[in-house]
């Protein structure tokens, strides 16, 4: 357990004692180990969380022990195994929260060992641990699984991996019962172990963290290493310099890897339930299409913990953000804590030299003085004061830290589909103690993304990449289906058969039409009449209805039954594709969909250009699986607990009206919801807020395992025996960081637990269309091009872990013309190419963790080799700050004597420029301008991505400028620009 330095929060194994008759003592056991293995391969991660303790009691057994931690936002918890003294082996299952309380309990009351994984209810990335009757003497090991897509990073142009070392204090009272803690200490800390795979065609390029100080081995993993496998630029691990860090802080690891863009669609198959499919549709776009002018409003965080650091980052980004603004959009600010102001009271304002100047002036004054952090009004009132016949984006900043997150998500929900989709909100996590839960769910609302950065890291390029995406046009339609391949057969056929040749395609819109079985379809036979007066009847006998449904506890019995979707897609609504910006769309193919091998899915859209068409072919993994299917279910699970999902879409066939399920059942609806979410998480083992795992041992075995199919089973009411005893609430404005966990939950609090193996990921895949060459019809514009274009910044070096000679890994490659295209890509079939006997398996089973085909090997030794990485530290940009202070709201420089300073040319003058260097302009201003971009293009080259948009709008007021003087069509606004790189 480790005490947080700044907050007071203690994370750890404890249990209570009754002090007294009105408070309880926390007592917590002596950690001997924490530890974190990962193996990340493409865009996937699979972890192991490893908590060792041991009871310090030789005579005295414990009856219950909690240990809360953090799990990154929308993590998909696979696994949950308990460990007594290394020989007793208990694991986890997956059961709907009533069932899996009581047969917790249950296990509790006959004296055995038993094992809660469960999820706060107001922090979806909040779990807590709760083992029961823990031996005397005993030691204890806890392993969590968990699978998660890992974020894009536009910071670096790559991946991000986060491990939740905290939980953020957070503003509010804090719901439940938490008490004050002793302090606490532990020898060690945290070890992290990280091990990294890319596809076939995708080299690591570089691997650094600009949390923790690294050590980094390029060519093999750490299992990879020890079993002595051949050396390749697709593998590298990466650990803890240190070998231990202190729970103070996230731990991020940042991977940046060649063609990691491609458009990839894998199809898996379940190895248990019979003609169960699953598929996940990776998209990194790269598209161009012209920048709208809509009006932007920035939601600025200052309550009191944006202090020190994070305001003056905050006011920074601020500043790029506004000389970014194109001349055409309108503008505001807000700033919220206890309260909240705008800057214009009346509304956003064209943006223009006086606005700018307003601006400018009011975010040099800024500071950190608003008291608490109340984000809801602010928010409500942006969405409220924006103009109806304009598109709103708006870009919330903030350090992350409220409770009662369901709320604030069901306002942005309700205003983003009242307008529409014309409102989009972009969120960036400021600090080390940010919730991701948080961030990430309100851009998931908003239909928009989220990044973050830590106290240490430069955040300009990111906003500068927010802001671009927040200019992209609006678009609304994606929409997904399925294509089959033909049979190919040679020989004569039936009419049937030959029918069954015509290609079939499946739309997901078309599996939103359901029939309830709530007895419409039953037949329309006499139904004997029921006497009003039955002798025979007994009054105090309930009548039973053979139609409920009497799972969980009858909870649903009267609740009309919602049969499962032909395909599910996750998510329901396909966000807009920014580019930059990874988005996974998965669907999950039910037994009752077309048992022929998918050849492609094509993703169409509309825009005001035209429409939008990508065929990516699909890809077959040959070894079944669960890993899809866990990360589809996961996310349409996590789309019920903010509000949204299929089911919110749906139709009743058998209405005449074609009313929607949430209109038709306005009252059972949200059991409806809840079932679904049930149904999804039992079948597949999924834990979420409706669902838990629930480890329980059997006296006369050693180990049980649980991978059989849960059957559900009629439960009583939760037993009051386990909410916990009386104690002391205390209620905090900034309530608690993660690291103090819930004493116990309140009554009527509702908590999941949840466990299981996941199958391996098949680490082998076979093309199903390996030929296809997608073609779209006449006037379409194509979302897709074969060579992808590099990027702005392509020829850079990287700045990574393999130093100088990095830059012989980069790949660049030619860029092709064409109408607009949204992914310069490879074919998606080679994009997976591991074979099935590799030794580090993608996804592994979780009983390989114990014997001795390992998962995770042990962790990388300082050596030779091994590469010590520092921390980023965030700089001040000098030059770029001074001369972003200059720009007009134009776009153009002046030729003054500072601005020349901060270009290293006090002594230049206009007619040296026109007598060495032949360039001649109608007005110093130009000129000023023109030198500013040949300075950006030379000396601060790496700062690229935080200047560019200033830069764009600089090259637009010059092109203006020439064609309206008597210098129009001598030279270009490049070769003016290039003339005066000369002078530096």
């Amino acid at each position: 357990m480790y005490r947080h330095a700044s907050h007071g929060h203690v994370t750890g194994l404890y249990y209570t004692e009754a002090i007294n008759s009105w408070s309880l003592q926390r007592h917590y056991l002596p950690q001997l180990e924490l530890s974190v293995s990962t193996h990340i391969v493409g865009s996937s991660s699979r972890t192991t969380l490893t908590q060792t303790f041991v009871n310090p009691s030789a005579e005295k057994s414990i009856p219950e022990l909690r240990y809360t931690f953090p799990l990154y936002d929308g993590v998909c918890v696979v696994g949950f195994v308990c460990t007594i003294n290394q020989d007793r082996v208990i694991r986890g299952v997956v059961k709907e929260r009533y069932e899996a309380r009581k047969q917790y309990q249950e296990a509790v009351d006959r004296g055995e060992t038993a094992g809660l994984l469960e999820q706060l209810p107001s922090a979806s990335d909040v779990f807590t641990t709760t083992v029961g009757n823990v031996p005397a003497g005993a030691s204890l090991k806890v392993e969590v699984t968990y699978l998660g897509e890992l974020k894009s990073d536009a910071g670096v142009d790559g991946i991000r991996y986060t491990i939740p070392t905290s939980v953020a204090p957070r503003y509010g009272d804090f719901p439940g019962i938490l008490l004050d803690a002793p302090q606490a200490s532990t020898k060690s800390g945290i070890q992290i172990t990280v091990d990294v795979e890319t596809p076939n065609g995708s080299n690591i390029k570089s691997i650094q963290s600009p949390s923790h100080p690294i050590s980094v081995t390029l060519g093999n993993t750490s299992s990879g290493a020890a079993a002595g496998t051949d050396m390749s630029l697709q593998k590298a691990s990466a650990t803890l310099a240190l070998g231990t860090a202190e729970l103070a802080q996230d731990f991020i690891l940042q991977v940046v890897a060649t063609n990691t863009g491609n458009p990839i669609a894998l199809l898996e198959t379940h190895p248990d339930i019979p003609h169960q499919r699953a598929l996940m549709v990776t998209l990194v776009p790269k598209f161009n299409l012209p920048s709208s002018r809509p009006e932007i409003v920035f939601v600025c965080d200052r309550s009191g913990s944006m202090g020190g650091t994070r305001i003056e980052g905050l006011k920074s980004a601020l500043r790029i953000f506004l000389k970014s603004i194109p001349v055409g959009a309108k503008f505001n600010i807000c700033s919220f804590g206890s309260t909240h102001e705008f800057l214009f009271s009346n509304g956003s304002q064209s943006y223009g030299h006086e606005s700018l100047m307003q601006a400018m002036e009011y975010v040099n004054s800024m500071d950190a003085d608003f008291g608490g952090t109340q984000m809801f009004e602010p928010l409500e009132a942006a969405f409220e004061k924006r103009y109806k016949d304009m598109d709103l984006e708006v870009f919330l900043l903030t350090d992350g830290e409220i409770w009662a997150q369901e709320r604030l998500f069901a306002m942005i929900n309700e205003n983003v589909s009242e307008s529409q989709g014309a409102i989009r909100l972009f969120t960036l996590g400021i600090g080390d103690d940010v919730s991701h839960a948080l961030i990430e769910g309100a851009a998931r609302a908003g239909n928009g993304f989220a990044q973050s950065v830590t106290d240490n890291e430069k955040m300009n390029a990111k906003v500068v990449r927010m802001l671009k995406a927040g200019l992209t046009p609006h678009i609304k339609d994606y929409t997904l289906e399925i294509k089959y391949a033909k049979d190919s057969d040679a020989g004569a056929k039936t009419i049937d058969e030959e029918m069954d040749d015509f290609e079939i395609v499946e739309k997901v819109s078309d599996s939103l039409a359901i029939r309830l079985a709530d007895g419409a379809d039953k037949p329309n036979e006499p139904v004997k009449p029921i006497s009003l007066f039955d002798t025979s009847v007994d009054l105090d006998t309930e009548m039973p209805d053979a139609d409920a449904d009497l799972s969980s506890g009858a909870k649903f019995s009267h609740v009309p039954s919602v049969p499962e979707p032909k395909i599910l897609q996750a998510p329901f609504t396909i966000p807009p594709l920014y580019p930059f910006i990874r988005t996974t769309v998965y669907l999950l193919l039910s037994p009752s969909t077309a048992q022929k091998t998918p050849k492609s899915v094509v993703l169409r859209a509309t825009s005001a250009h035209g429409p939008l068409e990508l065929e990516i072919p699909v890809a077959l993994l040959e070894e079944k699986g669960q890993t899809i299917h866990q990360l589809a279910a996961r996310k349409a699970v996590q789309e019920f607990e903010e509000g949204r999902g299929w089911i919110h879409h749906a139709k009743d066939l058998s209405d005449p009206e074609q009313k929607l399920l949430k209109d038709k059942y306005e009252g059972r609806f949200p059991d409806m919801v809840e079932r679904e979410a049930v149904r999804l998480g039992v079948t597949f083992q999924v834990g979420s807020k409706w669902c838990s795992y629930v480890a329980v041992e059997e006296k006369d075995r050693t180990e049980r395992e649980v991978n059989q199919p849960v059957s559900e089973t009629t439960s009583a009411k939760s037993s009051e025996s386990f909410a916990s005893s009386p104690a002391v609430v205390r209620k905090r404005q900034m309530a608690r960081s993660f690291g103090a966990p819930s004493a116990s939950s309140p009554p009527g609090t509702i908590i999941q637990e949840c466990s299981f193996d996941a199958q391996p990921f098949a680490a082998s895949c076979s093309s199903a269309s390996s030929s296809y060459s997608p073609e779209s019809p006449p006037g379409l514009m194509k979302l897709c091009s074969v060579n992808p274009a590099p990027s702005a910044d392509s020829s850079r070096p990287m700045l990574g872990a393999f130093g100088d000679n990095q830059a012989a890994h980069t790949v660049t490659t030619a860029s092709s013309g064409g109408a607009v295209k949204l992914f310069g890509s490879r074919a998606a079939t080679q994009a997976f190419g591991i074979t099935s006997n590799t030794s580090d398996t993608a996804f592994g089973n979780a009983a390989s963790n114990i014997s001795g085909g390992r998962l995770f090997g042990t962790p990388v030794s300082n050596s030779s080799d091994s590469t010590q990485i520092k921390p980023e530290t965030a700089t001040p940009l000098e030059p770029l700050e001074a001369l972003v202070s200059l720009q007009h709201f134009d776009g153009s420089w002046p030729w003054v004597e500072k601005l020349l300073d901060i270009l290293g040319q006090s002594q230049l003058t206009e007619e040296k420029v026109e007598e060495c260097y032949g360039v001649s302009m109608p007005n110093t201003d130009m000129l000023a301008t023109a030198l500013v971009l040949a300075y950006l293009d030379t000396k601060l080259a790496e700062e690229r991505d935080e200047w560019e948009m200033l830069a764009d709008k600089a090259r637009e007021w010059l092109k203006s400028e020439l064609a309206k003087s008597s210098e129009k069509g001598v030279m270009s606004v490049e070769e003016f620009v290039e003339r005066l790189k000369a002078c530096l």
